[in-house]
């Protein structure tokens, strides 16, 4: 066979070059495939070769662009054409490895989405020269991310919304999203793992609830972050990824001010079954009550020392009302007082009332109340202290100190009585001598008649101080009524009289003249009175002033009765003691301390008031206050 020559063999190697070359159908490369195209592009975007699968993307085919009639930019979307431009310079400036996503518009005016890859040739002086790799189809894989991700901007904008922290752990424990309020919590951890980052542990947190999210079941639990001090709520929800895999989606809510509240709410309900428990040690009576439909004032809570009070049981009280219990005689008053105050208006809260217990024993008690709620609805809280036997002792204590002044009031009347008793049988003898004489002496008859005159002023003296003492030693049960209180001063300031003048005191007297009548029980009043001013006197044995004084206070509807002495005066330290039973001041023979203790006690019942002022050598000023009458205002005597 003839050699071929050298211009033979260069002509064929042209031919071969033209072929590799050919712009019309150039063989495809092994690695091209259904969804991967190959391409060569050299200086301003115009293809060397193109697969042929370039017209199922475009529209056009390979002739279009390797015949030099288009090159790649024509079918670039336009807003994306600079985006290109821009991924081709970074790529030169870098690693020369070229890598674009963006749009292009087929011949039949569709937007599809490519992605471009491949190597930059360049010559020796780093000039672009040509760029080959593979074009895919990404269309529906972009639109699947567009939608994913507008749904991730839906998801995190309500997330970011939200007061409590949501997020999203993958599969793996890594953290892909929090939101705005969980990354101002405990800061922003996304793409860390969340048992390292969140707990500061090297391996998964035994209180993990994964396992159970992987079998697509909710989790729910509550644990504090001790960096941030907080107490945390933590629902956790399977989520599928976008690889199949079961990530959690959690909500996390600070309920460190609920626990708070919890803890105070059981704290609450802790003092308050320890108060109920010391209450019923206490024998303290404790109840609430409440309008009812076709009852007023009806209980609806009655604690048991309350029961043992009224001898009810729980359930037969709260199917009672106040006027089942209350004594017929407090019971207008007690209503009176409860509707008032259920219209606002301010009242006395504390006082003595007589209740009626179950077996229809009689009980007398301290009563304290106070505006409440119960249900929603406006009610009264009460407490109850039973003060019967209280009261059975301080009447005897009352009866023995009465009887101590009865004792001492004769004593001092006997002495009193003697000179008129005197003066009585002097004179009687004197008219017996006149009727024994004979014949009778008629010019003697107006001498008898002035003897008779001074019989009876002196007789009359005796008795009166006779019915003092009697009424003032009479006993009977307290019996609050309409009385003059200056009645009441004079008749005690006469059985001590004599004992003043002995001790060389003076008695002044000054009567508001505006003074009504006062509710209250003339004989322990006066039994109260007769044990201030005894003690009075028994303060000035130099001798000295004795001062009783009233004044009315219209406004207050109250009665000031002031009795001041110019005694010795009682010390600061004795002052705050003066009215504690058996406490006393005097000599071991003077008395045992119940005079003021008992005066105190009286006083109480009677609602009013007492207080003393007092300087040692100056003497002392008690001060009593007591209510006028509600009968009206018919001034005192």
């Amino acid at each position: 066979m003839k050699r071929p020559t050298y211009e033979e063999l260069q002509r064929r190697v042209e031919e071969l070059e033209r072929l590799v070359n050919s712009k019309v159908d150039p063989p495809p490369l092994p690695f091209e495939t259904i969804d991967l195209l190959t391409y060569k592009l050299g200086k301003g975007w115009i293809f060397h070769f193109v697969g042929r699968a370039i017209s199922d993307l475009t529209g056009y085919g390979p002739k279009d662009f390797l015949g030099g009639e288009m090159n790649w930019l024509d079918v670039v979307h336009e807003e994306d054409r600079r985006t290109l431009e821009d991924s081709l310079n970074k790529a030169m400036a870098s690693d020369k490895y070229f890598n674009s996503e963006h749009r292009i518009v087929n011949r039949q005016g569709k937007v599809r989405w490519v992605k471009m890859r491949g190597r930059i040739s360049c010559g020796e002086d780093g000039e672009f020269l040509s760029l080959q790799g593979v074009l895919q189809d990404i269309t529906s894989q972009k639109y699947t991310e567009l939608a994913l991700e507008s749904e991730h901007r839906a998801f995190a904008w309500m997330a970011n919304n939200l007061e409590d922290g949501i997020y999203l752990v993958s599969s793996d424990y890594r953290i892909e999203f929090m939101n705005r309020t969980l990354i101002n919590l405990v800061g922003d951890h996304v793409g860390e793992v969340c048992y390292e980052a969140l707990f500061g542990r090297d391996s998964v947190c035994p209180w993990s609830v994964m396992d159970a999210i992987r079998h697509e079941s909710c989790g729910f639990q509550e644990y504090q972050l001790a960096h941030v001090g907080k107490t945390f709520q933590i629902r956790s929800f399977p989520v599928k990824g976008r690889d199949g895999s079961i990530g959690k989606l959690g909500q996390l809510k600070d309920i460190t001010k609920t626990k708070q509240l919890q803890c105070e709410v059981k704290e609450f309900e802790t003092r308050q079954q320890a108060i109920a428990d010391a209450a019923n040690m206490a024998n303290l009576g404790i109840f609430i009550m409440q309008d009812h439909e076709d009852m007023e004032a009806r209980f609806r809570y009655t604690n048991e020392a309350f029961c043992r009070i009224t001898g009810y049981r729980p359930e037969e009280l709260v199917q009672k009302g106040a006027k089942d219990l209350i004594h017929p005689d407090d019971l207008d008053e007690a209503m009176e007082r409860y509707r008032r105050r259920h219209h606002g208006e301010v009242m006395n809260q504390v006082y003595e009332i007589k209740l009626v217990r179950r077996d229809a024993v009689p009980v007398t008690a301290f009563l304290s109340v106070a505006p409440s709620s119960y249900d929603g609805r406006v009610a009264t809280v009460g407490f109850v202290r039973d003060i019967t036997e209280r009261r059975q002792i301080e009447k005897s204590l009352w009866l023995s100190q009465r009887l101590a002044s009865i004792g001492k009031l004769a004593a001092e009347i006997a002495h009193e009585i003697n000179n008129p008793l005197t003066s009585v049988l002097t004179f009687a003898k004197l008219v017996m001598r006149i009727f024994q004489q004979e014949p009778f002496p008629a010019h003697r008859l107006p001498e008898i008649f002035e003897y008779i005159t001074f019989l009876d002023t002196e007789a009359t003296r005796c008795a009166n101080l006779a019915r003092n003492l009697l009424d003032f030693s009479r006993h009977g049960d307290i019996e609050i009524k309409p009385n003059s209180i200056h009645e009441l001063l004079d008749k005690t300031l006469e059985v001590m009289r004599h004992r003043a003048e002995l001790d060389q005191i003076g008695i002044r007297t000054h009567f508001d003249p505006d003074v009504p009548l006062l509710s209250c029980d003339f004989k322990r009043l006066q039994q109260a009175f007769v044990n201030i001013i005894w003690n009075a006197i028994e303060a000035m044995p130099q001798g000295g002033l004795l001062s009783v004084s009233t004044h009315f206070e219209a406004e207050r509807g109250l009665v000031t009765i002031e009795i001041k002495d110019t005694g010795v005066g009682i010390p600061q330290d004795d002052l705050e003691r003066i009215f504690e039973p058996f406490y006393t001041t005097k000599a071991d023979t003077k008395g045992v301390g119940l005079g003021l203790s008992v005066a105190y006690g009286i006083d109480r019942p009677h609602k009013g008031g007492i207080r003393v002022r007092s300087e040692v050598g100056k003497g002392t000023n008690f001060i009593l206050q007591l209510p006028v009458a509600k009968c009206g205002s018919e001034v005192a005597d």
